[in-house]
């Protein structure tokens, strides 16, 4: 399948809703593909498997500007979480010269489902640029285009409002006055596909993720071998934390395991050596170079989980 839409006007479809029911949400981190030419494949932001991070809302035309402006919401705070801070949404609006062509036939829908989009972005007062000939043939829609630590420009959201193809499939809601009534959709894809968001995080972060999203949050590296079981011990208690740690158990001397980890850009080193084995401590390296004070691993672990708690 090329995209999840239909499988959930199906879902919507399968029994009677009643305007009590809606608005009806309906999410899926579904499996889609799309046959992309060669030369329009990217990397991890251009691929023909991809996992869709999506979601349909099926709303009353007075339940619109809430849904609608949630979903804005819930994009703002995902750019807080991840730091992007640079962002522009994008309003796109059909044009009359497209209509039966490029988009649905329906000029009266178009212009009133425009500006009920305009309407809520300006109530909630979120700043937008419009685009004219950039919707969906279905209907108005907001991209937001974010731009990476390094410059690069990427579309990671969508927020689409669907009033053509509801009818297509005979959607329908029982409404308070008892009469059947078509539905808008709501289209909602808040971090796009899994592939273009890693591959977009890769870059925004330049590889040094923080620790709460970083694949493996701290790294023990012994002196010797005589310090390995001690090391492994650690793990276990940070792992028991919920940590992502590895034990770096494989021959080689200390400073070049101390040179790979930073060149993975793994947050936290922990050197142990008889020092600190007898004393029941760890001494943490960060990624920059920079050398912490040996401390009890007690104290490590509620510095690292302060840091994984809060997002720092």
């Amino acid at each position: 399948k090329p995209m999840n839409c239909p499988m959930h006007h199906k879902i919507f479809a399968a029994r009677q809703r009643s305007y009590r029911d809606l608005p009806v949400r309906l999410s899926e981190y579904g499996t889609c593909y799309r046959y992309e030419k060669s030369g329009e494949l990217f990397g991890l932001m251009r691929v023909r498997s991809m996992q869709m991070n999506d979601a349909h809302i099926y709303c009353s035309e007075e339940q619109f500007e809430e849904e609608f402006m949630a979903v804005i919401d819930l994009y703002l705070k995902y750019f807080e979480i991840f730091g992007i801070e640079k962002y522009v949404m994008r309003f796109s609006t059909h044009s009359k010269e497209g209509l039966g062509k490029k988009y649905i036939d329906n000029e009266a829908l178009w212009e009133k489902t425009e500006e009920m989009v305009r309407r809520a972005m300006k109530n909630g007062g979120v700043n937008y640029i419009e685009v004219e000939d950039e919707a969906a043939f279905y209907g108005p829609k907001i991209d937001v285009q974010v731009w990476s630590a390094i410059g690069r420009e990427f579309t990671l959201a969508t927020n689409q409002v669907d009033f053509a193809v509801p009818p297509k499939f005979d959607l329908k809601f029982i409404n308070a006055d008892n009469e059947e009534e078509t539905p808008l959709c709501i289209h909602r894809a808040p971090l796009s596909t899994h592939e273009r968001m890693i591959g977009f995080l890769i870059e925004h972060y330049a590889g040094a993720f923080p620790v709460w999203l970083a694949p493996v949050q701290a790294i023990l590296i012994p002196i010797t071998d005589d310090h390995l079981d001690y090391c492994y011990d650690i793990a276990d208690k940070l792992e028991a934390e919920g940590m992502r740690v590895e034990v770096a158990a494989d021959s080689g001397r200390m400073g070049a395991k101390i040179r790979k980890a930073q060149k993975q850009k793994i947050p936290y080193m922990l050197v142990v050596g008889d020092r600190e084995m007898e004393a029941g401590q760890v001494a943490p390296r960060l990624r920059s170079g920079e050398e912490l004070d040996a401390m009890p691993v007690e104290d490590f672990i509620a510095r690292a989980k302060e840091k994984i708690e809060t997002r720092a």
